[in-house]
């Protein structure tokens, strides 16, 4: 059947190809005429090759349209993963910035923390020169190894790495020894010249005979001199206290008291925070004291001391 289709849609040839090509349909009904319907195979084909271009038109314009969109869609995907490693490279900038500004911080902390180190152990040092002078220059020798400037900078940043590392440790320990060094009482309790009738020791009795230990120095003072306290601390006690008289006892800190006796006005309490060279009262003559002075007493952990190389310390 196909093949007499086929045979019969097939164009004529010869002369009968140059005249139109029917299809008759021929519809027949018992009682009434027949129709005839004629198609002109010609127009037919025409027609068909027509919508066979535009359907083909149209599977070529979908296909392109579905590439482009898929071409579309990979470009929004790689332009998505651009945007993610450039958020990604963003946030590393960020990062390395705030690491930058941390180092930063940490270098100026640490520059401070020196500078703090140097000017609290300057007044040390200074001390320190006085007790134990330098060495003077003198000859030198050794064997001598060449350093380049590389080489020096690296042991350079060695030797800064390990104060880096250590200078947790020591700023305590320095702390310490200056927070001692500030509390340990020193000077004069007196602001007049320095004269003194009594030194630490064995001593005559001045009541009698015999002799007896004197365990601290007494400055000859006039009534109503200032009496200064020689260190910051805390004060003990205040009042009178029998022989002692009118007396006041301060606690420096670190195992160092100071007691200022036979005074003729107290100015402070038990309780009172005080600083070095803050007056505790006035001079005077009270309790056993044969004439108006100051007997000023030390104590280091427990036991006394002798002032004087306290006094001559400055």
């Amino acid at each position: 059947m196909l093949h007499r289709l086929r045979d019969y849609f097939r164009k004529p040839e010869g002369r009968a190809a140059r005249h139109p090509h029917y299809l008759e349909i021929v519809v027949a009904r018992t009682g009434h005429p027949a129709r005839t319907f004629r198609l002109n195979l010609d127009t037919f084909k025409k027609t068909g090759q027509a919508l066979g271009l535009l359907l083909l038109a149209w599977f070529g314009g979908t296909f392109y349209v579905a590439y482009a969109h898929l071409s579309n869609m990979d470009a929004i995907a790689r332009a998505g993963q651009q945007e993610e490693r450039i958020a990604m490279l963003e946030s590393s900038n960020q990062r390395l910035a705030e690491e930058k500004q941390s180092m930063g911080q940490y270098m100026s902390n640490l520059r401070a923390r020196v500078e703090q180190l140097a000017e609290r152990v300057h007044g040390m040092v200074n001390r320190a020169q006085t007790e134990f002078p330098a060495e003077t220059d003198g000859p030198q020798g050794g064997v001598a190894i060449p350093v380049s400037s590389a080489e020096a900078a690296e042991m350079m940043r060695r030797e800064f790495s390990l104060f880096d590392d250590n200078v947790d440790d020591l700023l305590p320990l320095l702390e310490t020894s200056l927070a001692r060094e500030i509390a340990r009482p020193v000077g004069s309790p007196v602001a007049v010249g320095i004269d003194i009738s009594s030194h630490y020791g064995v001593r005559g009795n001045p009541f009698g005979r015999g002799h007896e230990f004197h365990n601290g120095i007494d400055f000859i003072v006039d009534r109503g001199t200032p009496v200064l306290a020689t260190g910051p601390g805390r004060v003990e006690a205040a009042g009178h206290d029998g022989p002692n008289g009118n007396r006041v006892a301060i606690d420096h800190g670190f195992g160092y008291r100071s007691v200022y006796a036979h005074l003729s006005r107290v100015d402070v309490k038990a309780g009172d925070a005080v600083e070095r060279g803050q007056a505790l009262g006035l001079s005077g003559n009270t309790g056993r004291s044969s004439g108006p002075h100051l007997h000023y007493t030390l104590y280091y952990r427990g036991q006394t001391i002798n002032p004087a190389r306290y006094v001559k310390t400055n």
